[in-house]
């Protein structure tokens, strides 16, 4: 009996534009249907647009982060999805390169703090909550 490959072993197996893909096409549809949730909740009327919790597009981002760094062709790959129409997939994309330029919200231009190597890196979910507001 084959075992079937890990969600690990599936990530490490695609290109950065295919790994991109994956995680964008889950982000859009968690804005799909919050999208769906909230049109049934409160009308046709309600506003469209993209709406994620910043806990899940965090982790989303740290996810994507993790496998994307093993691809040689990582930065170039991201630079293709900064651009997407969907502001979720921006937010995503945006994140992950900015996760492998600094390995952190917490360090970089967005916070002005350098990373000092065999330091703690506190949980850095409030910095990225300032880093969304600057993506349009």
């Amino acid at each position: 009996m084959v075992d079937e490959p890990t969600q690990f072993e599936k990530d490490m197996a695609m290109t950065a534009d295919e790994l991109i893909e994956d995680f964008a096409l889950g982000v859009m549809r968690v804005c799909d249907d919050n999208l769906r949730m909230n049109r049934q909740a409160h009308g046709d009327d309600y506003l469209e647009g993209d709406e994620i919790a910043y806990d899940v597009l965090h982790q989303s981002c740290s996810e994507l982060f993790f496998p994307l760094s093993t691809k040689e062709d990582a930065m170039e790959a991201v630079e293709r999805w900064v651009v997407h129409e969907r502001w979720c997939v921006r937010a995503l994309a945006q994140g992950a390169k900015y996760l492998l330029e600094h390995g952190s919200f917490n360090f970089g231009p967005n916070t002005g703090e350098e990373y000092v190597e065999g330091e703690e890196d506190d949980d850095d979910s409030e910095s990225f909550m300032d880093f969304t507001m600057m993506i349009e």
